[in-house]
């Protein structure tokens, strides 16, 4: 997610926050917020897996609440919390990106929630010289951007991993695709692009407890990281701060005052959610249901991967058969070009919630290559899903849509120029 925010024309006491995972609030001292986003401010998200290195207080989270508005860049659940929302109350007004598919907006007026979409390029006022723009991307994410005339730009993006991307297992071990240095390298990149003045660390403050997952916070982009390869003239500054948007001081809370999870908690839960996938049995629906979703890619599927590939879902092992679009039990070990090992609980849930794309951010789902194999291609598969899980496959409406507005916004964009 790539959320840059630009300031030009700062007014004394106007003020930027960064808190939680991806929530930045936008304020005036001494007020309450005028915009915040992405709020994921309590609890884990990806089944147990992601949790916050950093919880704001319940006094901070009352102050939030009192927000106007909430924006949303997309759906993924370190983004769009529902547990977070409940706490901030139906109070705000939520708003979301013009993407193609807008089931969210239904979702959060059945759930009593006040919901719009903004449009997409256009600037929308939201107090005294700030006003925000939505771009809409191809990929169901959006950029938001804030502007106040002719002030220092100020650029907030992940630069951590959030993806399959080092889940990749072969005979001597993890296969990672990229390493930190790419990551700092890319953000340094975006701030040279945007003339950015000041690049503020973001929506990457997770760390990953579950005990199947605890091994990519080794893997991680870290802040020590970024200091350690930062080639911008952007400023760098530090997670968790906050920056007066007239002077442009700062300060930033000290990793030694972080406010993480009660470890005993964290155990509890996590330890619980194991119980429940060992627990949990695959039914011959769930195995269908699976079956289809890989069916609907059964040629790219074939093409990519002839000799097929298997999913190990607890004690039971089912490999896929592109040519013949069959997800069939199997004893063989060494069948296909690839296995992808993940709990039976959380494949249920994700099939039937039609959020499969989300298994390869879960961090433990891992992927056993057993053939010389680009694992690039395993990565696409995600990415595929991703397309099906959007509905944006459900009609040939539904894609030329998605696919229109991703070259109208993404490809051929022209931003407007702010009004002063």
């Amino acid at each position: 997610m790539t959320l840059p925010v630009e300031h030009q024309v700062a007014q004394p006491g106007l003020m930027l926050r960064t808190l939680g995972h991806a929530c930045l609030a936008l304020y005036r001292h001494g007020e309450t917020p005028l915009l915040i986003t992405d709020p994921w401010l309590v609890g884990s998200v990806y089944w147990r897996s992601w949790w916050l290195q950093n919880y704001p207080t319940a006094e901070e989270i009352d102050w939030l609440a009192k927000s106007p508005r909430v924006y949303i860049t997309h759906e993924h659940p370190d983004h769009f919390h529902m547990p977070s929302i409940r706490r901030l109350g139906s109070g705000p007004a939520y708003l979301f990106p013009a993407l193609a598919e807008q089931g969210y907006l239904a979702y959060m007026v059945r759930h009593g929630y006040r919901a719009e979409a903004i449009p997409p390029s256009r600037w929308l006022a939201i107090g005294a010289c700030v006003s925000i723009l939505s771009i809409p991307l191809w990929n169901d994410d959006s950029m938001h951007l804030a502007h106040r005339i002719g002030k220092p730009k100020i650029l907030l993006c992940s630069y951590s991993p959030a993806s399959c991307i080092n889940s990749f297992l072969d005979e001597t071990g993890i296969v990672s695709l990229k390493p930190a240095r790419h990551y700092v390298d890319y953000v340094c990149g975006l701030c040279d692009t945007l003339a950015a003045d000041f690049y503020l660390p973001f929506a990457s403050q997770a760390v990953f407890e579950r005990q199947d997952s605890c091994w990519a916070n080794g893997y991680r982009t870290s802040y020590d990281d970024l200091r350690r390869y930062w080639q911008s003239d952007a400023r760098l500054l530090p997670p968790y701060t906050t920056l007066d948007l007239a002077d442009f001081t700062h300060h930033s809370i000290a990793p030694e005052r972080y406010r993480p999870m009660e470890r005993s908690r964290v155990a509890a839960l996590t330890g619980r959610r194991v119980a429940d996938e060992e627990a949990a049995t695959l039914s011959a629906e769930d195995i269908a249901s699976l079956e289809r979703k890989l069916n609907v890619f059964r040629w790219f599927l074939w093409l990519f991967f002839p000799r097929g590939f298997a999913f190990q879902l607890g004690e039971r092992r089912f490999g896929y058969n592109p040519l013949r679009g069959l997800l069939e039990e199997s004893d063989s070990s060494n069948r296909g070009d690839f296995i992808v090992v993940i709990p039976k609980l959380t494949m249920k849930e994700a099939v039937r919630n039609n959020h499969v794309s989300e298994l390869g951010i879960s961090m433990f789902v891992r992927i056993r290559l057993l053939r010389r194999l680009d694992p690039r291609k395993v990565y696409a598969l995600f990415a595929l899903f991703q397309v099906d899980d959007y509905g944006h496959l459900e009609s040939p409406t539904a894609l030329l849509r998605w696919l229109a507005r991703g070259i109208r916004y993404t490809f051929a964009l022209r931003l407007p120029v702010p009004r002063p």
